[in-house]
């Protein structure tokens, strides 16, 4: 694997971390920062800078040259949920347990717009590829899809019944992924929307409760992380599931690939990231 950054996070730091040269296969600590209890990270499309998202309803902006916080956003009156950055990085969106969706200019910290609409905390929020339309999940079993440009909703999309805990767009924009929690019964779901058209596409029952979804670069896989700590693949023509991956011992809280589709790195309750060898799919 290439040298890089990565980032682990626990407790109240934020910890960088470089990716290559030590032993047992662990990465060498680089800098700590104090920053509080960490509910929400992304980094900003250059690399140059991290958003992290607080319990404490704030959002910090550090500059990633050299670890220091350059601006504090304020506005939220509950816990920031999820962050995303726009394609151009000109953008930040956050999502909090306050019900709300902020838009930021990253430069200056000031709020461009709140997206007020959900009447449950926002969960999720993901730009789509082309940085002109928002998605947004929530605790009141909604997706709502904004156009960023006037801060509008555009479309409300229903079918869940539970708790929306993660949505994220397609490569091509074309398609909306939702997953949602699976309620008393523990019968969680997910969903592909069309996003020109607001309609169902499928909707696939999961036996438990579902916590984060991520289309792989080529948009042909989903990676979904679960509560019975398992990640799965999934074929995103026909539904069906590729590929169970174990391990976990706790809550697989956040899914991601590399830029190449070759790897899936998946981070967990049980305070570990792993990454997946998953190149033999990208030569199927």
């Amino acid at each position: 694997m290439t040298q890089g950054r990565g980032l682990v996070v626990a407790g109240v730091l934020v910890a960088v971390a470089a990716g290559a040269g030590t032993a047992h296969g662990q990465a060498a600590l680089l800098r700590t920062v104090s920053v509080g209890p960490v509910s929400a990270l992304a980094f900003s499309p250059s690399g140059e800078y991290l958003a992290v998202g607080g319990t404490n309803n704030t959002i910090l902006i550090l500059e990633t040259a050299g670890w220091r916080i350059v601006r504090n956003l304020a506005g939220h009156t509950g816990q920031v949920n999820s962050l995303s950055w726009s394609p151009d990085g000109e953008l930040l969106a956050s999502g909090s347990n306050d019900s709300t969706i902020r838009l930021w200019d990253p430069a200056t910290g000031e709020t461009i717009a709140v997206l007020a609409g959900h009447t449950g905390p926002v969960t999720s929020v993901s730009f789509s590829p082309s940085g002109t339309m928002l998605a947004s999940g929530s605790h009141d079993t909604t997706v709502k899809l904004w156009t960023v440009d006037t801060g509008t909703e555009s479309r409300t999309l229903r079918g869940h019944t539970d708790w929306v805990t993660a949505v994220a767009f397609s490569p091509n924009g074309a398609t909306l992924a939702s997953t949602a929690r699976g309620g008393e019964f523990f019968l969680g779901e997910m969903t592909l929307w069309d996003v020109a058209g607001g309609w169902e596409i499928r909707t696939t029952p999961y036996p438990g409760h579902l916590a984060c979804v991520v289309f792989s670069p080529d948009g042909g896989v989903l990676a979904t992380g679960a509560y019975d700590n398992t990640v799965r693949l999934w074929d995103v023509a026909t539904g069906r599931g590729i590929r169970v991956l174990t391990g976990h011992t706790a809550w697989v809280t956040c899914v991601a690939f590399s830029p190449d589709g070759e790897a899936l790195a998946s981070g967990s309750r049980d305070g570990t990231v792993r990454v997946w060898d998953l190149s033999d799919l990208t030569r199927r």
